[in-house]
């Protein structure tokens, strides 16, 4: 099969979509030939079967002009098509829609948010099959949903005990918006500097600000940093490349996400897999928290709750992390596996077809 992959960015630098890169490796494992069309492109090492064709974006090319290059592109590769994959936006499948019925390829499409709209109602009439993460990743009631879960890459996800730095890390990853509940973590944060002490813990908040968040956020957290009193412990790193965010994850001695239940957010899974001890907001990850005792559900809506566990946390004894640690990345390796997922959305794909 040869697939047409549509995505926003191949990079495998990039703070959101690097992990683009090694789906597209997975899957181009499974089939004859990848064409992947994307509004920009950066650095990426692919199998020989992958072509990447880029908008221009990366060049500043304007928007204006990179919706005719889009269809030029697709149409100049139409006879090399089988399928067709779209990721991440439901303007992809818009545009693609009509080429596709017209050339009879499939059209399978990735979407997880929260959000609901008429463009994502429309896209889904259109396509063959949806593919999402978790069953709160997709709002919509459609029998054409396949929950896949996601793909982490556990050969880059990986622990590396003597990276774990002194005094002990309490990190976030995500981009700064307020949807990631940055500012109950900075209030227990301040809870937890007056019963531990300035000197016993480091926070680092990593993460840029794309997305929808007011243009002063950063600024706001700042602030509140400030006024807790919090400088010089907690630190706003702003957005670190993918591929060294995995340094990250293995410094950390506990790693947090205060999201809520909506998406399942692949950074607690990449943290899972470099065996952080992690705690969550978000109930989609109620089931994995039950199997993997290294993560849990964070207890209320308070900073005094959630300081608790984070003390508790960051005092965990070495060996009893290392145990915690192999039965996080246990869980990943078992269920959300790069090489599983790409095999569950080729079968997609072809049963598309």
């Amino acid at each position: 099969m040869r697939l047409l992959y549509i995505t926003y960015k191949v990079d495998a630098h990039d703070s959101l979509v690097g992990h683009v890169v090694g789906w597209v490796s997975a899957l181009a494992s499974h089939l004859e030939r990848i064409e992947v069309v994307c509004l920009a492109a950066g650095a990426a090492e692919l199998p020989e079967n992958v072509r990447v064709h880029s908008l221009g974006k990366e060049r500043g090319g304007r928007r204006v002009t990179r919706w005719p290059r889009f269809f030029q592109t697709i149409w100049r590769l139409r006879d090399g098509v089988d399928a067709a994959f779209c990721q991440f936006s439901p303007q992809y499948v818009l545009a693609i829609a009509p080429l596709a019925k017209l050339r009879g390829w499939p059209i399978v499409f990735w979407y997880t948010h929260r959000h609901v709209g008429s463009p994502l109602r429309a896209a889904t009439a259109l396509v063959d099959s949806v593919v999402t993460a978790s069953p709160e990743s997709f709002r919509l009631s459609s029998a054409k949903l396949r929950v896949i879960g996601h793909g982490i890459d556990t050969e880059h996800f990986k622990p590396e005990p003597a990276a774990r730095v002194s005094p002990p890390v309490v990190l976030a990853v995500g981009r700064r918006a307020p949807i990631k509940n940055y500012e109950l973590l900075i209030d227990a944060v301040a809870r937890l500097s007056e019963s531990l002490g300035r000197s016993a813990f480091r926070v680092r908040i990593v993460g840029g600000d794309e997305g929808n968040a007011p243009s002063d956020y950063a600024t706001q957290l700042q602030a509140r940093i400030v006024r807790a009193g919090l400088e010089g412990i907690v630190e706003l790193v702003g957005p670190i490349a993918y591929s060294q965010i995995v340094r990250e994850f293995q410094r950390a001695s506990v790693h947090v996400n205060l999201c809520p239940t909506g998406g399942m957010d692949k950074a607690v899974l990449e943290g899972m897999a470099c065996g952080v001890p992690t705690l969550v907001r978000n109930q989609a990850f109620a089931a994995l928290a039950m199997a993997a005792s290294g993560l849990q559900l964070v207890r209320g809506e308070d900073a005094a709750s959630l300081s608790e566990q984070l003390c508790i946390a960051i005092s965990i004894p070495a060996e009893e992390r290392a145990l915690l640690g192999n039965d996080l990345r246990s869980g990943v390796e078992r269920i959300y596996g790069l090489q599983q997922f790409a095999l569950r959305l080729v079968e997609i794909v072809r049963a598309a077809a």
